[in-house]
């Protein structure tokens, strides 16, 4: 395409750094492990700007101004996520030989040329902000997956409902997002998307649909683990306390905020330890706790043990006949039927007789 000249001889060139600068910059880049062109920006030796302008004139690229640009979100999806945000690429648009790109490293030849041979058309070269690229970038993708994992998640709810599970599980790797739901001690496995997908993602895809929820996230080096509790139903008419176990977390009338970390929930604090669960919600006046031992509702997991007698409402799971477990269009492939519902007073140990042996269900 062109002959290869680094940045830095063509920044003193055009006059906008010294060769002592230059030097200053190339000492720094080893320690921090950045580009030249970003070494001088964080030295404050020039601008992003700087950069983009000389290369275009020494390229003889136009300069474009990225900002407010209408996305073809067809010929953005053409090249991986990994490609175009770790070289801060954006194209533009295609013609029948052409693709045009917007780039802050118009000398990248090697990448542009595995993108001419991918795609078998020309790369035709403009230069722009780096940062205002990464920014654009980063909401695209962003978005990009969020109607398919709003549709999932949809899903997942509508087989959830009249069930005793009460959380979904997230679990993200670097290339895929698993969908599990838990309750009752039951782990079913739901979904693998082939997307990878952040917590801020499965937060608007909530909220989009107008679910509110508390969360809690578990990070390590290669794995996100999310939970999801979803805020569905309300009742009035609950004997204190309680044990709630139907699909979408239980909110009593009056009761405004939890020990479990909420998101964007008003009225709602996070706990600074974890919680596995959303195991009680308390009343919101601080003249109002002494009574948040007797005035809570509980999951059937955590199922206090200081009570001689508890409120439960839940519905009851059985293997389904049909398929013996293993998921069938009777159960929603989910294994189990949700046909009985348990209703009335019960012992701390009774309920955890009943979980314990979540197969057969007596009173």
């Amino acid at each position: 395409m062109f002959k290869k000249k680094s940045i830095g001889e063509l920044l003193i060139e055009y006059g906008k750094i010294t060769r002592d600068d230059l030097e200053e910059g190339l000492r720094v880049q080893k320690e921090f492990n950045l580009r030249i062109g970003e070494t001088l920006i964080r030295l404050g030796k020039i601008t992003s700007d700087d950069i983009e302008w000389v290369l275009s004139k020494q390229l003889d690229i136009p300069f474009v101004i990225v900002e407010n640009i209408a996305l073809d979100t067809k010929l953005m999806s053409r090249f991986s996520e990994g490609l175009l945000t770790r070289n801060r690429i954006l194209p533009l648009y295609e013609t029948d030989d052409e693709i045009a790109i917007a780039t802050d490293d118009p000398l990248n030849n090697d990448v542009f040329q595995s993108m001419e041979e991918f795609s078998g058309k020309k790369i035709k070269l403009s230069s722009g902000n780096g940062e205002k690229i990464r920014e654009i970038l980063m909401e695209f993708f962003r978005r990009k997956g969020i109607p398919a994992l709003m549709s999932s998640i949809k899903k997942v709810l509508e087989r959830l409902e009249g069930t005793s599970f009460c959380r979904i599980d997230f679990v993200t790797t670097e290339n895929n997002t698993e969908i599990n739901v838990f309750g009752l001690g039951i782990l079913k496995k739901m979904e693998v998307l082939s997307e990878s997908y952040t917590s801020e993602q499965v937060f608007e895809s909530f909220e989009s649909l107008g679910i509110g929820f508390l969360y809690e996230v578990h990070l390590n080096d290669t794995t996100m683990f999310l939970s999801v509790f979803p805020m569905l139903n309300r009742n009035e008419n609950v004997c204190f306390p309680a044990v709630i176990g139907t699909f979408g977390l239980f909110i009593p009338e009056e009761f405004t905020f939890s020990d479990m970390r909420a998101h964007r929930l008003p009225g709602f604090f996070q706990s600074q330890r974890p919680v596995y669960g959303y195991l009680f919600f308390s009343m919101k006046h601080s003249e109002h706790s002494a009574l948040i031992t007797d005035k809570t509702v509980y999951i059937p997991d955590s199922a206090p043990e200081e009570f001689m007698s508890i409120y439960v409402s839940m519905p009851v799971p059985e293997v389904c006949s049909s398929c013996r477990g293993s998921g069938c269009r009777s159960c929603n492939e989910l294994g189990y039927v949700f046909n009985r519902r348990l209703e009335g007073n019960y012992s701390p140990s009774e309920i955890k007789k009943i979980i314990n042996g979540h197969r057969i269900w007596q009173k």
